[in-house]
């Protein structure tokens, strides 16, 4: 369960310094637990942390009650066992025994057959050691925690990433749900053999396996899931980058053919490649890009870029001048229908992952087919962004200029990285507008 917000005092009542639980009980659980309020002190006077207590106690009141009504799902069922199974640990080791030659076990403390079938499974674990199968995590139970996880924000891509990496292991290992303590680094190792059958990149295969991961150290440390082999995923020398051929440049007939076809385009169909060349922003940039995030900085109008694949993306590029008036103008256009996108058309994609730009880079990718000749050049929208920065690069720009500019790596030290906010935006419309047609050949 969610820990509500600081200022959510629901069941909560605050005696003296103290914030106590206060919570009136169902009748399946009043039976069970033999009062009808439950009156609990949190042992806090702060609230943010009271409030973390609460739903900690509720949740855990909740799991017990679709225990008691047959209705428990297997994570349920596993998070009563774990706190039954802590509960009778502590009561063992608390136990003392006044007649060392009578030693008095927890056993002789309570009647086994009297308590509910979970708690009895608790029991016999602190004896024997060992946690039943029908208790432990599964990859499905572990990848629905981590993207309801409160802690982290994730991402829609990254949701929908990890959900497909998990959805592909199980379809190798031919089943519709594992066990995580099941899963080993031979299976993994076959998963990786398989997709290379398959003709997927050493990238997308490290992708899947950093989701993968994330899904395993999720359990690990956050839902305490004992694996004590290790992460199977990690550590698997794929050295996908070494492989990856980066994208080659656009000459100067490529970007004037390219305008020229899409010269009596509108909305986005006409601005997306002029943007990508003016800006070397990536393709997902720019059709996320929101009304709001049109602004101006120092008196200069700017794409405020707010997400993207790493924390450098996040940037403000100045307008280009032969780009700037077109983009107020879909600007005023957005605003006048009250869309919230800068282009309607990218507003319009629902995606599960979020992304707004597949539809338009298959549009793009069609049409540089047809106008552009590729020869043995690998070619796509990304080459906007190769010959921006090879433009502004040959205009003497400095790298720590282009860098703000382009969003890449900053190679800051750790005090710039906190202070630095970088150029001014003078300096950088400076490099921007050094990206001219002109200077290809």
């Amino acid at each position: 369960m969610a820990r509500g917000k600081p200022t959510d005092t629901r069941s909560l009542r605050q005696r003296g310094n103290v914030w106590f639980i206060n919570k009136r009980l169902s009748p399946i659980l009043a039976k069970h637990l033999g009062k009808k309020m439950l009156n609990q002190s949190t042992q806090t006077g702060d609230l943010d942390e009271a409030c973390r207590v609460r739903d900690r106690v509720l949740a855990d009141l909740s799991d017990l009650e679709a225990q008691l009504k047959g209705e428990a799902s297997r994570v349920q069922q596993r998070r009563v066992f774990l706190q039954a199974r802590d509960q009778f640990r502590e009561a063992k080791d608390a136990i003392t025994s006044h007649d060392p030659s009578h030693p008095v076990s927890l056993i002789d403390t309570i009647d086994p057959e009297q308590l509910p079938e979970i708690e009895q499974d608790a029991l016999k674990s602190v004896y024997q050691g060992d946690t039943p199968t029908r208790y432990r995590l599964t990859l499905r139970a572990a990848l629905e925690d981590w993207k309801a996880s409160p802690l982290v924000e994730r991402k829609p891509s990254t949701r929908s990433k990890n959900e497909l990496a998990m959805e592909r292991l199980l379809a190798y290992l031919g089943e519709d749900d594992v066990t995580l303590l099941s899963i080993d680094r031979r299976q993994v190792k076959g998963f990786i053999t398989s997709m290379l059958g398959e003709e997927r990149t050493k990238q997308t295969i490290a992708n899947y396996l950093s989701g993968l991961s994330a899904i395993w150290h999720h359990a690990e440390y956050s839902m305490e899931e004992e694996l004590p082999n290790g992460n199977p995923f990690k550590g698997h020398q794929l050295k996908p980058k070494a492989t990856v051929r980066s994208y080659d440049q656009f000459s100067r007939e490529d970007v004037e053919a390219i305008f020229e076809a899409t010269a009596k385009s509108e909305g986005i169909y006409y601005l997306l490649p002029r943007l990508g060349f003016y800006t070397g922003a990536r393709i997902d940039e720019l059709c996320s890009l929101k009304v709001t995030d049109i602004i101006q900085r120092q008196g200069i109008w700017c794409l405020a870029i707010r997400e993207g694949k790493n924390q450098n993306a996040t940037r403000e590029v100045p307008l280009h001048s032969e780009i700037k008036s077109a983009v107020l103008d879909q600007l005023e256009q957005a605003k006048a229908i009250g869309a919230v996108y800068l282009f309607p058309e990218a507003e319009a994609s629902t995606r599960r992952d979020g992304k707004k730009s597949p539809k338009f880079s298959q549009w793009f990718a069609r049409l540089s087919k047809q106008v552009v000749e590729r020869g043995d050049r690998k070619l796509g929208f990304h080459s906007f962004r190769t010959t921006a920065i090879t433009i502004m690069g040959d205009a003497g720009q400095r790298e720590e200029i282009i860098v703000w500019v382009t969003g890449h790596e900053r190679g800051l030290t750790t005090a710039n990285r906190v202070y630095n906010r970088g150029p001014t935006y003078r300096t950088r419309l400076k490099a921007v507008e050094s990206i001219r047609l002109d200077a290809l050949h």
